[in-house]
């Protein structure tokens, strides 16, 4: 009973951080989440620690559990790792591609797509919320699914257990318009295609030019926010 908690926290407490609902910097409060969530306080901090564990919290001495605000060496060497697992993986293994998998590739450039196009139709940016989260969801759909394919299972654990992408969505730095999430798609449809034709050094490169726009993009508004 006790852990079923515990996870049901964790769960909880996560799906907000990756859905981009609290800012970075904001102190996390185990007696706010015990209210809302209707979980006593000693599962909720179990669930924060795990999480504290996992980097998408942060623990400062004597002031609390905080939202991390990255710094400038973090993004560049989380998108670092990023090129050393994806890439290196697509390039030492190749990629075994079946119907199952470009399907799968397919649909997750069509729900960016789409979701680009309904940003356009109401002349707005991505909100925080489910939104957010439904994007985060289709990037690791595209990205893990080339991932699974190299059958580097080491490569594999080691993106998921160190949440490589899930410290990146919980950033929440760059805002996500129809023009970005176009971009995203255009990009991930180049890896595909590359894929597809069998062009392994092309998909590799594809992929390489993918990452680096992406940390490109976020320090460029990281630096636009930390103006002195």
């Amino acid at each position: 009973m006790h852990e079923t908690l515990q996870t049901k926290a964790y769960r909880a407490i996560r799906e907000r951080l990756l859905s981009g609902l609290d800012g970075q910097g904001s102190r996390i409060s185990d007696f706010a989440l015990s209210r809302e969530l209707g979980i006593s306080r000693a599962p909720i901090r179990e669930a924060l620690n795990r999480l504290v564990s996992e980097r998408l919290l942060s623990q400062k001495a004597g002031l609390g559990i905080f939202v991390p605000s990255p710094t400038r060496r973090e993004i560049e060497d989380l998108y670092q790792v990023r090129q050393w697992l994806e890439v290196s993986a697509l390039e030492a293994g190749g990629a075994f591609l079946g119907p199952c998998e470009f399907e799968e590739l397919e649909r997750s450039c069509g729900v960016i797509r789409e979701m680009a196009a309904e940003l356009e139709e109401s002349g707005t940016v991505l909100q925080r919320g489910k939104p957010f989260r439904r994007l985060n969801q289709a990037d690791a759909d595209f990205h893990l699914t080339i991932l699974r394919a190299t059958r580097n299972d080491l490569v594999l654990d080691l993106m998921r257990s160190h949440r490589v992408l899930e410290q990146l969505w919980s950033f929440y730095l760059r805002p996500q318009t129809a023009e970005v999430l176009h971009a995203i798609c255009d990009e991930h449809q180049r890896v595909l295609d590359a894929l597809r034709e069998g062009d392994l050094l092309q998909g590799c490169e594809e992929l390489r030019n993918h990452l680096r726009c992406a940390r490109d993009t976020t320090l460029k508004v990281f630096d636009q926010q930390n103006v002195e």
